[in-house]
């Protein structure tokens, strides 16, 4: 899967490349101009030199020769220091100072002054050539004074000199994608915020989302959203309306049909009658079964027109008596249907009467699904502070494959051999959920049967 990169990661890519490109590129130039002013630094200081030598040489009996101090000649032509080379010719090329195995230029100029790069003792040397005139005027010509210098030491300041000049950029470049960063972080804080809030909200929460907390930009995305939101509201809301509306009006007269019904077999004496009369009783009580079912999903989910009734509930004390009901059913049908609970069982924030109704769902489904002679177990107990609701069944158990698919709604598992809707589950995670507790279910510790355990967490509250 292809992982989307964030918007603030590619605010920086797009701001921090082109930085780092320009700054790479403006290297390049600054290294070029300080190479520029660097050799103009360094080439008037060898024509300072050279100028020194020039100022400094005497004609005596049409010979010259050059007089400097003993330790001046010998700092230009200490070998140890690798600095400066020199050497000084008459007009006829005749040897007059410094080194004689100085390579001579490839190309004469007759400036005055010219510089030119060359090799000499297998190092890149810079040198200056000046034209000192014997007597001006004359006609004798011109001493020619060469002085040279390592090109490495230019390179060395070049490269000194960028350093000083790049550093700073740098630093400034640093700063500015750190600021851009956290300019970047902070104006997507609203997105952040708003994310949060989408996060923590329950997926039946679909009341509007804030638009003054989000950027302008943000502005139509939120407003869009919450149109979506209004009208799935809207569309949900007429459902549950119409299950709701429908479940009532069929209430009526199916209590009159299985009123009926069970009249006419009191009456019936045949048994072709009867057995026919029988069916419709059983399809009757599987209808009004189904339409009280839908009444309490109805009633279970939010906004479904009931306020709720939120009070502290004594869950063992609710329990009891709702197993308590059941007993006569569970009589009915030979099944030994049993109460379990411990005095400190922790208490309950909620509505009553969807907590009975969500026990109600239990004892059917268990009642139902174990075989005569079976057992059936209510606990109510306490576990770290935490209420636990237990229902545990000899029943043939739902395959692990199934575990999750049984709370949907109108799913039934095939093979069981009894007469259901496949509601009863959906609504009990209905009303679990809206209390913030958890459903689990899983098999006995021998393999067999159900247990369905409830947990209400003890900041729980009815949502």
């Amino acid at each position: 899967m292809r992982r989307t990169s964030t918007l603030r990661r590619q605010l920086i890519a797009w701001l921090s490349v082109p930085l780092v490109v320009l700054w790479s590129i403006n290297i390049l130039v600054n290294y070029d101009i300080a190479k520029q002013f660097v050799n103009l630094a360094y080439d008037r200081a060898l024509l300072e030199v050279a100028l020194d030598i020039g100022r400094n040489i005497k004609h005596v009996n049409n010979q010259s020769y050059v007089d400097l101090p003993e330790v001046a000649l010998q700092m230009l032509q200490s070998r140890q220091s690798g600095r400066l080379r020199y050497l000084v010719t008459g007009p006829g090329g005749e040897y007059i100072s410094g080194e004689p195995s100085f390579p001579a230029p490839e190309e004469t100029s007759e400036d005055r002054v010219s510089y030119y790069d060359d090799v000499f003792l297998g190092r890149d040397m810079r040198v200056v050539a000046l034209r000192v005139p014997v007597q001006p005027g004359s006609g004798r010509g011109a001493v020619l004074i060469r002085v040279a210098e390592r090109v490495t030491l230019r390179s060395d300041s070049a490269t000194a000199l960028l350093v000083r000049m790049v550093l700073p950029q740098a630093l400034l470049i640093f700063l500015a994608i750190f600021a851009v960063w956290y300019g970047v972080a902070r104006g997507l804080a609203p997105l952040t915020t708003l994310r949060r809030e989408i996060e923590q909200r329950s997926h039946r929460d679909l009341a509007p989302l804030t638009e003054s907390t989000v950027p302008r930009e943000v502005q139509p995305l939120i407003q869009a959203m919450n149109d979506l939101l209004a009208r799935l509201s809207a569309s949900i809301a007429a459902q549950r309306r119409f299950i709701g509306d429908a479940a009532h009006q069929l209430r009526t007269p199916i209590a009159g049909l299985k009123t009926q019904t069970e009249l006419a077999l009191r009456q019936t004496r045949t048994e072709e009658d009867r057995a026919t009369l029988k069916q419709m009783y059983t399809s009757t009580e599987q209808i009004t079964r189904l339409i009280n079912q839908l009444l309490s999903l109805a009633r279970a989910e939010p906004d479904a027109g009931r306020a709720s009734a939120t009070e502290r509930v004594d869950l063992g004390k609710l329990a009891r008596e709702t197993t308590t009901d059941w007993v006569p059913r569970a009589l009915a049908r030979n099944i030994d249907l049993g109460f379990e609970d411990q005095p400190s069982t922790a208490g309950v924030d909620g509505d009553p009467f969807l907590l009975r109704e969500m026990l109600n769902n239990l004892l059917d489904n268990a009642i139902r699904y174990t075989q005569p002679g079976g057992h059936i177990t209510v606990r109510a107990n306490s576990a770290d502070g935490d209420a636990v609701l237990t229902v545990e069944d000899d029943g043939p158990g739902v395959p692990e494959a199934e575990r999750e698919r049984v709370f949907e709604r109108f799913y039934r598992v095939l093979g069981t051999g009894t007469e259901g809707c496949g509601l009863g589950l959906a609504i009990v995670r209905e009303i679990a959920e809206r209390h913030q507790a958890i459903v689990s279910l899983f098999p006995k510790g021998d393999g067999t049967g159900t247990i369905v355990r409830i947990t209400f967490p003890r900041a729980a509250t009815i949502r």
